[in-house]
């Protein structure tokens, strides 16, 4: 009789899912890289939403469901920058410098947009638009009056326009420029038992968790602010993302934890040892900015002495460090993670 030995079947299917795993995430890759130029080609008209704009109005980010985000710069915007773009819809082209840039920005007007909301809300670029695009489907294009309060909406505008002045770091990541910029920037650690599974479950869930007991992270509501950047943990393994917060925290749900726990059995025992233990377990919604597998996380740096290199601290709490190079640093990691994914 044969004897199967179990475990090492299971390492080397397991071997041989990573294995075909990353064969098609570089696949994926070079298709969508490939579609990019295409597209770039054919002067390809694009559709997206603007997702959030830069403190001084002088770039932003467009949410794309071909691409995901792309940076513009306001240079290439047919029309004003201001807050009241968030949300908005905009169709473009593309292009590729040091990254994938969206140029010849214009706003979509639709069912949800006209013309008259565009003049309202201060986002109008003179002579962005002709006139008859700005004139009503049932009114008469050539009505004098409709002309001239065209011309006195673009007089105001032309006075109250707002200064696009290009800022000298402007050449940086916009990524980097969100980290500079950043109201906070916390170190976190959590530990892992399931290896790159678990791992990449909450990278396609956008969320990673930590644990509320006793006196850890009891503050944790009121210290995450969205927008605050977080140098992610791995505790025993080294820094495994750079997270940016987007949303208020929130104690984890089934429908949460059901990435992990597939069955209802193992997630009554998962509310089993919470209850045993007086353990609550806390949701972090984020947009990972740069992250890697837990097979190569980021240590300290061969140009980074012990002083300057701030390595992983005890226990699961929110902490902001205060060597003056942490900010340096977390850029360091995410350009490291950015350049081998």
């Amino acid at each position: 009789m044969t004897t199967i030995n179990y475990k090492e079947e299971y390492e080397k299917y397991k071997s041989k899912y990573w294995k075909k795993h990353h064969e098609t995430k570089s696949l994926k890759c070079e298709t969508l890289e490939l579609q990019k130029r295409l597209d770039i080609y054919e002067s390809a008209v694009l559709y997206g939403e603007v997702k959030r704009l830069s403190n001084y109005m002088d770039y932003g980010i467009i949410s794309s469901h071909k691409y995901g985000d792309i940076f513009f710069h306001s240079s290439q915007c047919k029309f004003n920058m201001n807050t009241n773009l968030i949300g908005k819809k905009v169709k473009f082209n593309l292009m590729i410098s040091k990254r994938l840039e969206a140029i010849n920005l214009e706003l979509e007007i639709n069912d949800t947009l006209s013309a008259f909301d565009i003049l309202d809300s201060g986002i109008y670029k003179q002579n962005s638009l002709r006139v008859d695009e700005l004139s009503d489907n049932n009114s008469d294009n050539s009505d004098s009056s409709f002309n001239s309060c065209v011309e006195e909406v673009e007089e105001l505008i032309s006075e109250i326009k707002i200064d696009n002045d290009i800022l000298h770091e402007d050449n940086l990541d916009e990524d980097i420029k969100i980290i500079q910029n950043a109201r906070k920037i916390w170190y976190m650690n959590y530990r892992t038992h399931q290896a790159n599974k678990g791992w990449f479950n909450m990278i396609d869930n956008d969320f990673v968790c930590t644990w509320q007991k006793d006196n850890a992270n009891q503050r944790l509501f009121d210290k995450l602010v969205i927008g605050d950047i977080i140098a992610w943990y791995t505790i025993g393994i080294g820094y495994s993302a750079i997270l940016r917060v987007k949303d208020n925290c929130s104690y984890i749900t089934d429908d949460d934890l059901k990435i992990w726990h597939s069955t209802d059995e193992s997630l009554k025992a998962h509310h089993e040892w919470a209850k045993k233990n007086k353990c609550r377990i806390i949701k972090i919604p984020v947009e990972f900015l740069a992250y890697t597998d837990l097979y190569h996380c980021i240590n300290r740096q061969p140009d980074w002495t012990n002083d300057d290199w701030t390595s992983g601290f005890r226990g699961p709490n929110a902490i902001s460090p205060t060597h003056s190079r942490w900010t340096e640093q977390v850029i360091k990691m995410y350009q490291c993670m950015k350049n081998n994914p």
